[in-house]
């Protein structure tokens, strides 16, 4: 996660304690797409998925949003619809 937070330039954006937050709620949310039996043809389609969870929650927690079952829940479901 915290090279997701690189990626999207927002390392200077969060304080230590919110990153932990953030790493824990993508981990569950990645733990909880794995076991919806979603397939990846490839490694690169598998490192988009996650830097596209991980978007998905910097986005929330740049809003404010700090809870991390919401923040897991909110880009499970935005990825899911995003998804075909």
């Amino acid at each position: 996660m915290l090279q997701i937070v690189k990626k999207y330039g927002a390392e200077g954006v969060f304080h230590p304690e919110d990153l932990l937050v953030l790493s824990a709620a993508f981990d569950k949310a990645w733990q909880r797409l794995e076991k919806s039996g979603v397939r990846f043809k490839s490694d690169y389609q598998r490192q988009q998925a996650r830097n596209t969870l991980g978007k998905y929650i910097i986005d929330a927690a740049k809003n404010g949003e700090r809870d991390k079952r919401r923040l897991r829940d909110y880009a499970f479901s935005l990825y899911s619809q995003s998804s075909p």
